[in-house]
């Protein structure tokens, strides 16, 4: 999302000089929705069960995590949030349901469901009456442009399997962008 631009190298990110403010709420095992919800109230500015906010509160709230269970608790988190002046956008889910998914279908929340290159809804994204826009989310199963390349949204990675961090590019599906929880 906000990888650096006219360097020569890589990719460019949509939001390129954004500042980012991540925020970790899934470990290795998964996570809670008090998980989610501290880290959104985190990122509003609002109080939280940390005691503490940022200096500046994020603008847009971007979640690429999801399942079935609607909690009313974690819809009031998204409502406070969102009365707090903060956009929160989030992934529609990869289970090519129409089932709903948590927080993307929340009130007040932007579901974004996940496109190909050739404008198609992709094999694996959700729909349905819960979503409000389409992004391009990549299908690495084909190679429509002829590049030589996986048909996926070429993004920033790294990797430590040597015992230093080693950055490179990869493609992913599935809305990799709908990461991170940044202030704009």
């Amino acid at each position: 999302m906000a990888a650096l631009t006219n360097n020569g190298i890589g990719v460019a990110g949509v939001a390129y000089s954004a500042k980012i403010m991540p925020l970790r709420v899934l470990g290795r095992y998964g996570g809670t929705d008090y998980d989610i919800d501290q880290a959104v109230l985190y990122a509003a500015g609002l109080s939280n069960n940390s005691g503490t906010v940022p200096s500046k509160r994020a603008d847009v709230i971007n979640l690429s995590l999801g399942g079935p269970g609607y909690s009313t608790t974690s819809q009031e988190t998204f409502r406070q949030a969102r009365n707090a002046g903060v956009v929160i956008v989030a992934a529609a889910g990869n289970e090519a349901s129409d089932s709903p998914s948590y927080p993307a279908a929340y009130e007040g929340v932007i579901s974004v469901s996940a496109v190909t290159i050739a404008k198609t809804l992709a094999y694996y994204s959700n729909f349905g009456s819960s979503i409000a826009v389409a992004a391009p989310g990549g299908d690495t199963t084909f190679d429509l442009n002829g590049d030589g390349q996986p048909d996926g949204v070429l993004s920033t990675a790294a990797t430590d399997a040597s015992g230093s961090i080693v950055s490179n590019y990869s493609s992913y599906q599935g809305l990799p962008w709908l990461h991170p929880i940044w202030p704009v």
